[in-house]
């Protein structure tokens, strides 16, 4: 290989390694919880993103959650079981809403705790009748690190 071909390699390969690093670093400082989880649902995309839509019906499948309030098109009151059983609450705000689509949020900045998402309804590649639902989040307890630890 002749030398005009190998520094842009190696350039590039530096700069690759160094975003890496940058992007671990940031992960490893991190004091909330990430979570993602995908899953076929046997509903259509339509189906699950109303039903999604009305977020006072997502306290019938999250086990910690005991409320949300619709506050207007844009702001919920969400309620959870913190440690304890001590009440946690927060407003969020919808960032993005694609209908049949996506639904993304994050909590408004006055909160207590920080949060922010997504929620994903894709047609499931294969099948006649099923949807594939991504969720990601992510959050840091109002207790910071300590809190991480004992919501995890």
């Amino acid at each position: 290989m002749n030398k005009s071909k190998t520094i842009p390699i190696i350039a590039g390969a530096t700069a690759v390694g160094a975003v890496a690093t940058v992007i671990g670093y940031k992960a490893f400082k991190y004091s909330g919880i990430k979570l993602k989880k995908c899953i076929v649902v046997d509903r259509s995309p339509e189906e699950l993103y109303r039903f999604w839509r009305n977020f006072e019906n997502l306290p019938r499948f999250m086990d910690m959650l005991e409320s949300v309030t619709v506050l207007d098109d844009l702001h919920s009151r969400w309620t959870v079981s913190g440690p304890g059983g001590v009440p946690v609450t927060w407003e969020a705000e919808i960032t993005v809403d694609r209908v049949n689509e996506m639904i993304g949020w994050k909590s408004r900045d006055d909160s207590t705790v920080n949060t922010k998402g997504y929620v994903r309804f894709e047609a499931a590649p294969g099948t006649a009748r099923g949807t594939m639902v991504r969720v990601a989040m992510q959050y840091v307890p109002p207790a910071g690190k300590m809190g991480a630890a004992v919501a995890t």
